[in-house]
């Protein structure tokens, strides 16, 4: 629980409203939690790591990182991004590679989103049943 409350002090310290310190900034920010299905913790390992070594070379993904809580199956993601172009990029990359095996290895348990991501990101993000935030007051160095 520690770590998961570091986590989301970091999603805050990163993913409130760029505007406050550069009106150019349009961070956005994620917080997964799947559930890995019986059966499938090792292929899920495997397949978090090939995900992983995609991601690191999407230019506009600022943070990725994935986190187990202690029940062993139920996990977070923290996802942080340059603006929506970066999602739409990132949604594209990672489900054309990878979607049918992740309906395979885990099941999307809540999707929260930080952040102003524009209309065409919200519609690719749909399909998550997203639970989008407001920002309202904070900063980025």
């Amino acid at each position: 629980m520690r770590n998961i409350l570091l986590v989301l002090g970091g999603i805050f310290a990163i993913a409130l409203p760029a505007a406050a310190q550069n009106p150019h900034a349009d961070y956005i920010a994620f917080l997964y939690t799947g559930e890995v299905l019986p059966g499938q913790e090792a292929s899920f390992k495997e397949l978090v790591s090939k995900i992983v070594t995609t991601v690191e070379n999407e230019s506009g993904t600022i943070a990725y990182k994935w986190s187990m809580r202690p029940d062993g199956k139920t996990f977070d993601v923290v996802e942080i991004y340059q603006d929506s172009q970066a999602v739409q990029a990132h949604i594209k990359d990672v489900v054309g590679k990878y979607g049918e095996e992740i309906g395979k290895n885990w099941k999307p348990v809540k999707f929260v989103v930080y952040g102003n991501p524009d209309a065409d990101t919200k519609k690719a993000l749909e399909r998550l049943h997203p639970e989008y935030e407001t920002p309202f007051a904070g900063f980025i160095r």
